[in-house]
């Protein structure tokens, strides 16, 4: 796909400018679809740098104007349908390009509608979105291509995206809360280091007060904050940008992320459970469609965005394609739990692995619904603990010297 600055002059006599991501590869192409998508003049319009797509996707992704799953579950829930009732999926399509969905399903509607004009399967135009369309829903169009069930594999596939969704979206809520309060601790904390803290050492310096150490360093790093504060926060702000970078474009250190996850109280909880999750929707799904074995590793390892999860699938896939049994190769893994072991043995020596897959998807949306529900309790003691210490901190290094002062009033009272 490639990227054309364009100039229109609408019908309203008004020009529009902007930049459109099209499959055309040439300016004539991409002239005849625009002057018809947008039912206006081309009055100046050039193809852009081939980089220029990864800038074009990056700033999609920061303003949140990508497809959401959401909605593409829906896209394909309704071609389902109306390929279910003998609708052809030229129509389908057709239908779905000017029905009244949002503009970016439209515009993906349109443009599928196109390459399959050109002579395309409908699997073959969603290859051509693989930065939009999930390769588990691509797989599974080709497979309904090729047994002819084409409405029954997209309408698994729309349920199979909603049930990702449900994961992820529980999976962002159960963290909000923790960040929630660790944010509201520390902003308090810096709240009395930058406002509190100076007036309270003023009244001490003018008391002339002798200051315990721990006071000393609290209101020494207090000055220091208070000096600097506009700085750090500049410097946190291009800290977090540079981290969020580093996140998305260096595997490695997503890799230490999710490693790191993996140890930590809270986390741990939510991510084994999540990943799980995740891993075993996508098999049962797969190995009930008709998806070799695999060739379903192969999709959840480009598929899956946990990097720890992902390289023990790696080598759970290379160990099966030597011949081994899943089940040996998701032990050796030691990141799967017992219960996933017995029923994936269950399930290859009875020939009923994609039922048990399915149990076992079933179950662990269960255990992390679960644990999504009880984050709070989970997450409390590390609350307190946190809370506490610093409500210690703060009462030893600013109170302390008050008692010392009150006592000092007092014996000079009593002479």
């Amino acid at each position: 796909m490639r990227c054309y600055y364009h100039k229109l002059l609408l019908q309203s006599g008004k020009t529009r400018r902007g930049v459109s991501k099209l499959l055309m590869e040439n300016e004539r192409s991409a002239q005849i679809y625009l002057e018809k998508r947008k039912d206006a003049i081309i009055l100046n319009l050039f193809m852009l740098p081939n980089w220029f797509v990864y800038v074009y996707d990056f700033w999609n992704r920061l303003l949140g104007n990508d497809i959401s799953k959401a909605s593409l579950a829906e896209f394909f829930h309704n071609i389902a349908v109306m390929l279910k009732a003998g609708v052809p999926i030229f129509t389908a399509m057709e239908e779905m390009s000017s029905d009244d969905s949002e503009p970016k399903i439209r515009e993906l509607a349109d443009n599928l509608l196109e390459s399959m004009r050109s002579g395309l399967t409908f699997a073959q135009s969603l290859e051509k979105h693989a930065d939009t369309i999930p390769k588990t829903v691509r797989h599974l169009a080709l497979i309904g291509e090729k047994s002819g069930n084409q409405d029954r594999t997209l309408n698994d596939a729309a349920e199979h995206m909603n049930r990702i969704v449900s994961i992820s979206r529980d999976t962002k809520r159960a963290m909000i809360y923790p960040a929630f309060v660790f944010t509201s601790i520390i902003g308090a904390t810096i709240f009395w280091l930058y406002y509190v803290v100076p007036n309270i050492a003023d009244l001490f310096k003018h008391m002339q007060v002798d200051l315990p150490s721990i006071t000393k360093i609290t209101i020494a790093f207090s000055n220091h904050i208070h000096d600097y504060f506009f700085l750090y926060i500049v410097l946190f702000f291009l800290l977090i940008i540079f981290l969020i970078v580093l996140y998305r474009y260096n595997q490695p250190f997503r890799y230490k992320v999710h490693k790191l996850l993996f140890k930590l109280p809270v986390s741990r909880t939510i991510v084994k459970s999540s990943g799980l999750a995740f891993i075993t929707e996508y098999l049962s799904l797969l190995i009930s469609s008709g998806v070799e074995i695999i060739t379903s590793l192969d999709i959840i390892e480009s598929s899956i965005t946990n990097e720890v999860y992902k390289a023990k699938i790696a080598k759970v896939k290379q160990g099966v394609s030597r011949g081994n049994t899943l089940t040996d190769e998701l032990r050796a893994a030691d990141v799967f739990p017992s219960f996933v072991l017995r029923l994936t043995s269950i399930g290859e020596q009875t020939g009923t692995l994609d039922k048990q897959l399915s149990y076992l998807a079933e179950e662990y949306r269960k255990r992390f619904e679960h644990t999504v529900a009880s984050i709070n309790e989970i997450i409390q003691p590390l609350v307190i603990i946190f809370a506490g210490m610093m409500f210690i901190l703060m009462i030893v290094a600013l109170f302390l010297p008050v008692y010392k002062l009150i006592g000092q009033v007092g014996i000079l009272g009593g002479k």
